[in-house]
């Protein structure tokens, strides 16, 4: 067996924290997604730095911000000279794997990755399976299944598929899903893997995201008479920036307020079945390293890009790059971390970014973090010692930028009279926009000082030569300056 542990990230694609079992959710059935919990660390403030997946998927694998690293919405791309976890892991000596759904841009797929095997995302808005990847396209077309396919995505061309707000039982035979392609393809390089050399493995399972389209059994699992109703569901945005209203109204090619209660427990209930699939393949691949004796040497990580709106303030899916939104249900997600001799059934509570999971797998297998890497690694809180605590955490989307402290929240619009501001203690749904109000005057200034201290906290740069070291540029930008005593 290796003396270095293996590493395997799991990414469920567009999943709230709030919709699984461990956080709280008492309808979800994710069974091997507690168990993962309950045998390691759940981070239960765990914040996005983007609501795409694009971004949020370069940051957490460079461990850097959108801002820094490139990657600042869905329509762009992490720049060649950053460094990701694949490429810290793959010149260590691990064999670096990808499996599913990457989506981080062609040329980071061959630097970063000793092998991969992908089906990207589902595009719901193609109206053809060519949008797949070669790699899923084949394995679908070699078994049998490609007209199964196209009557799936023949769905996305019909006018009922958008009445119903992207939200049906997709007729593609459960096996051949492709989650469950995810899952079974992960387990089979499970098997291959030699025990005498470390790999790091990278699982991308594209559902949840829209549509909203479980395959049978599980479209069949929730019943939609049961699914919660978001209490800001009808809420008046009136106190909103104004392209919060235009969003509802015309911003995915559908106007959400024709979402009623009915469409929308029926969205949820699908859902909910996608997240069970994907927790189906959470089982496969945890039973896969333990039958191959690869779990008592393998750290082993769940989490999401980014979250989902999922009917709060009546809208569906996430921030779009015209109509940006930074709510915490499209940016808090699970993160579940299980280390070999690592705490069990722990929680930690503090505020926690996902630009702390590479520099905390770097830690975790000894391997030097990078002095540009932004996160902060959390090796320590998995072994039962304090967190990297935070003041605020701190996303962004396009020149949007957030600042959310345990207690207040502050959304920034540059250029523009209005913005947000919430009393997260009082009003833990935002719904009483605090922005304009006269008693609220001083947080708001104080949180938009702090968020101008953090952003320069955050500058520097990534390329240059220094004579004095190359994290010198760490000590200039980090606030508050430590000045010398001048005499």
């Amino acid at each position: 067996m290796s003396d270095r542990p293996n590493v395997v990230v799991m990414l469920s694609d567009q999943l709230r924290a709030d919709c699984v079992g461990c956080y709280g959710n008492p309808i979800i059935q994710t069974p091997h997604i507690d168990a993962l919990a309950a045998q390691g660390t759940r981070f239960s403030q765990a914040f996005c730095q983007h609501p795409q997946c694009v971004p949020s998927r370069a940051s957490l694998l460079s461990g850097r911000y959108p801002h820094s690293n490139g990657a600042i919405s869905n329509h762009t791309v992490i720049g060649d000279p950053e460094s990701t976890m694949g490429e810290y892991f793959r010149d260590q000596g691990y064999r670096s794997i990808a499996v599913g759904k990457l989506h981080i841009g062609e040329n980071k797929k061959q630097a970063a990755f000793t092998d991969t095997m992908l089906c990207e995302g589902q595009q719901s808005d193609a109206t053809d399976p060519e949008c797949l990847h070669d790699d899923y396209k084949k394995w679908l077309k070699k078994n049998g299944y490609w007209p199964d396919a196209q009557k799936a995505y023949a769905i996305h061309d019909t006018d009922a598929y958008w009445n119903n707000f992207q939200a049906n039982v997709n007729p593609m035979p459960a096996e051949a899903y492709i989650d469950s392609w995810v899952g079974n393809q992960s387990v089979e390089y499970i098997q291959n893997q030699s025990q005498s050399d470390p790999f790091f493995m990278f699982i991308g399972f594209p559902n949840p995201h829209v549509p909203f389209d479980a395959p049978e059994p599980h479209a069949s699992m929730y019943d939609p008479d049961e699914m919660p109703i978001p209490a800001t569901f009808q809420m008046d945005l009136s106190n909103k920036p104004p392209h919060h209203l235009a969003y509802k109204q015309k911003g995915r090619r559908v106007n959400y307020d024709h979402l009623d209660e009915a469409h929308l427990r029926q969205v949820i209930a699908y859902y909910y079945g996608s997240i069970s699939l994907v927790d189906d393949q959470v089982g496969k691949v945890m039973h896969a390293l333990q039958a191959n004796n690869f779990l008592d040497n393998t750290i082993v990580v769940f989490l999401s890009d980014h979250g989902e709106l999922l009917g709060h303030y009546g809208m569906l899916i996430k921030s779009v790059d015209a109509y940006p939104i930074l709510y915490d249900v499209g940016l808090q997600v699970p993160l579940i971390i299980r280390t070999p001799n690592g705490t069990q059934n722990h929680v930690v509570d503090d505020l926690v970014e996902l630009v702390d999971l590479c520099p905390t797998l770097l830690d975790s297998t000894d391997i030097d973090i990078a002095p540009e890497i932004q996160g902060y690694s959390q090796r320590q809180a998995l072994h039962g010692g304090a967190s990297h605590k935070r003041d605020y955490i701190f996303a962004e989307t396009g020149a949007i930028k957030t600042i959310r402290s345990q207690t207040h929240k502050l959304v920034y619009y540059p250029g523009q009279s209005y913005g947000e501001l919430y009393d997260l203690e009082q009003d833990p749904h935002e719904t009483q926009n605090l922005y304009e109000d006269p008693n609220s005057l001083s947080l708001r200034n104080q949180m938009i000082t702090d968020l101008l201290d953090k952003l320069i906290s955050l500058e520097g740069p990534l390329h240059g030569k220094s004579a004095k070291g190359p994290a010198y540029w760490k000590q200039l930008y980090t606030l508050p300056f430590q000045l010398e005593h001048q005499p």
